[in-house]
Parts: structure tokens; C-alpha cells; sequence
């Protein structure tokens, strides 16, 4: 899952919307899974259940390429410590937060090792299914590409010709993982959910925001050709003809197909650059600031709500789901105002402080 961009004034409202739209996605899709029925392909929510986290993904590359691609780039080299002390502190509080709170009301049996994995974000680079905050893999990858944006921005800027090679790299592994490793005649369990989530098999989603900031950040393309491209992606996100397990989905010819479905509609919202009129922006806004919080907290939220109101999670009946979404949806709008923004400020503040005293 993708993290709000960091500066105000750097925001793009449309990524923002498609953002929240996908965490609440994810949210419904979870506690729909969770209470009444286990989607499979052919069904909306189990399509968002997974290709929602790579709309993350995705939208992780073009909003990073957005902000701090130049800054990277400059001589001074300060933007490399104002990129991993911002990632740092917009990641971090949140994951050791909701990490601890997972340990302390679930008193589950970690190893030690796990746990040093998870407080360091060291699982992103080994055992990333071994995590103890339900979804804390998505977020796993997320630190492994912050190893490899800089690398990007890098590469890119020195050689072109070095960069395309790269690309084509990152772009094979998918493929491999794709028809080879991935076995569609297969149900999708953790035998294959693991190697599914290894971060080299999800780079190259990020690469894929990453290269449509590259080429098109200043590109200009009117609302009447990105309103029906974003309709023709969901409309093809809807119907496009696959049933059976969820398996289905992350291989073969049916991956590429949804996997070019979502760097579609995700290239349509940048582009469109749509700003939603007042009491609509400020809904779906919010939701889109709120985004890492809902996606990341929501399973605790399951937890904790039959507790608070002594009733099964969520209730499988239409008013029960809506007071599971309202109920971690409010959490969340209080973690990321009281939580997740000092810390951010807190970032700004040691990254002015770091970049001061390297010019001294």
C-alpha cells in the first residue's frame, strides 16, 4: 500500500481519490471474506483484493517520480536525505504501532526473530511472509522499493540505454514469475502466496508508476481522451472473462492482462489531473490521506469492534459491514490527524536539521 505524498502543495487530488478508493476496497473486500463469502475471480472484490495492493504499488512509483525525482537528482544530494527521512518517519510509527498493539491484544507466540524482523523492516528482505501485522507484507515491499527508487532516479539520469536494460530485467523476472512460478492449475495457498508477495515479483509494478512519471509527468492530455480511458479500464476491470481461484488472477496470460489494466487506469487518474468540487474532494480526500491507516489498521479494527459492541464481526448484514467500514474508518481519520501527522512534521523537522548540518 501507498503512503500519502508527504508535501501539501505536491499532492495530486486524483491519486489521492484512487488511492482511498482502493484501501476502502481492500477493507470491504477483507471483511466481506471474513463474514459471509470468500470472492473469487470472477467476482469485483476479489479482484480488488488483489489488484488493489498493485494500484498501490503503482501509484507508489508515479507519486514518488513526482516529488523527488528532481530533488534526487541535484548536485547537492540533500534530496536522498529528505527522501528516506520522510519515507522513514511516514512508514515507521505506524507500522511499530500497530505492530505492537497486534502483539500486546492478540498475545500471539512470535519468535524473537520475527519480531526483530518486523520492528526493523528487515522482513521486506527476508521471510516477507513472516509478518505479525495482518497486511504488513504490502508494506515490506514498499521499503524495498524505496531501496530501488534511488536507483531509478540514478541510473536513469546517467545512462538511458543502462536504465532500459534494467527495465527489461525487472520486466522478465515478472514474466517468469508470472508463467513460471505461479501455477494457474493450482489453488493459490500460502505455498505459492509466499513466493507471489516476494518482493522482486512486485518491484516491477512499482517500475511501472515509476516509468509513467518518466515519460508522460509533463505531458499534457485533455479530460475528454483520460475520462473514457478511465472508464474503459474499469469497465475492463469488471468484465474482463476469468471464474474459478483467485490463483487465476496472479498467472499466466490473466496477470499481464490485469496487471496492464491497473498502469492504465492508474496513468488515466494521474493525467486527469480531476479535482472533485468542495464537499466531494474533502470526502475522498480524506480518504486517500487516511489511506495507509485504513489499510493497514483494519484488521485490527475486526478485532476489536465485537469486542467493543459485544456482537459478531462485522454483523453480516448490510447495517454490520457499514459499522465495521464507519468504525475503522474513524479510527483511522484519528490515527492519521493525531498519529500519523506529528510524526510526518517530525520528519521534516530532523530532515532540516540532517541537511544543515552536512552543510556545515
Amino acid at each position: 500500500m501507498t503512503p500519502a505524498l508527504p508535501q501539501p502543495n505536491n499532492r495530486l487530488a486524483s491519486l489521492d481519490y484512487l488511492r482511498g478508493l482502493s484501501a476502502f476496497g481492500i477493507m470491504v473486500f477483507h471483511y466481506v471474506m471474513w463474514t459471509t463469502r470468500q470472492p473469487d475471480s470472477a467476482d469485483f472484490l476479489g479482484r480488488v483484493g488483489i489488484y488493489g495492493v498493485v494500484i498501490f504499488y503503482i501509484l507508489s512509483g508515479i507519486t514518488l517520480y513526482h516529488v523527488y525525482n528532481e530533488q534526487i537528482g541535484s548536485p547537492a544530494k540533500t534530496g536522498l536525505i529528505k527522501f528516506f527521512t520522510a519515507r522513514f518517519f511516514r512508514i515507521y510509527p505506524l507500522l511499530w504501532l500497530l505492530t505492537l498493539v497486534t502483539l500486546l491484544i492478540k498475545r500471539e507466540d512470535f519468535s524473537l526473530e520475527t519480531k526483530i524482523l518486523n520492528f526493523t523492516g528487515l522482513f521486506s528482505l527476508y521471510h516477507w511472509g513472516d509478518t505479525i501485522c495482518y497486511g504488513a507484507w504490502s508494506i515490506g515491499n514498499e521499503l524495498v522499493f524505496y531501496l530501488f527508487f534511488p536507483l531509478f532516479v540514478f541510473i536513469s539520469k546517467w545512462s538511458k540505454p543502462m536504465f532500459a536494460a534494467l527495465s527489461c530485467v525487472l520486466v522478465l523476472i515478472f514474466l517468469w514469475y508470472t508463467f513460471r512460478v505461479m501455477d494457474s492449475s493450482k489453488p493459490l495457498t500460502v505455498e505459492y502466496w509466499v513466493p507471489f508477495i516476494n518482493p522482486l515479483n512486485q518491484v516491477p509494478l512499482f517500475l511501472g508508476g515509476y516509468l509513467i512519471g518518466y515519460f508522460t509527468k509533463k505531458l499534457v492530455i485533455p479530460l475528454n481522451v483520460t475520462l473514457p480511458l478511465i472508464v474503459l479500464s474499469i469497465l475492463a476491470f469488471l468484465y474482463y472473462p476469468v471464474a474459478g481461484d483467485a490463483m487465476l488472477l496472479v498467472s499466466g496470460f490473466n496477470r499481464v492482462v490485469f496487471t496492464l489494466i491497473c498502469l492504465l487506469l492508474c496513468f488515466a487518474v494521474y493525467k486527469s489531473g480531476v479535482r472533485l468540487p468542495g464537499p466531494l474532494h474533502a470526502v475522498f480526500g480524506t480518504l486517500g490521506e487516511i489511506s495507509y491507516s485504513v489499510y493497514l489498521l483494519h484488521p485490527l479494527s475486526a478485532y476489536i469492534f465485537p469486542r467493543l459492541f459485544r456482537g459478531s464481526f462485522p454483523h453480516a448484514s448490510l447495517a454490520g459491514l457499514c459499522g465495521g467500514f464507519a468504525f475503522a474508518i474513524l479510527l483511522s481519520f484519528f490515527l492519521y490527524r493525531f498519529f500519523e501527522l506529528p510524526f510526518m512534521k517530525l520528519g521534516k523537522i530532523v530532515s532540516g536539521k540532517l541537511i544543515s548540518r552536512r552543510h556545515d
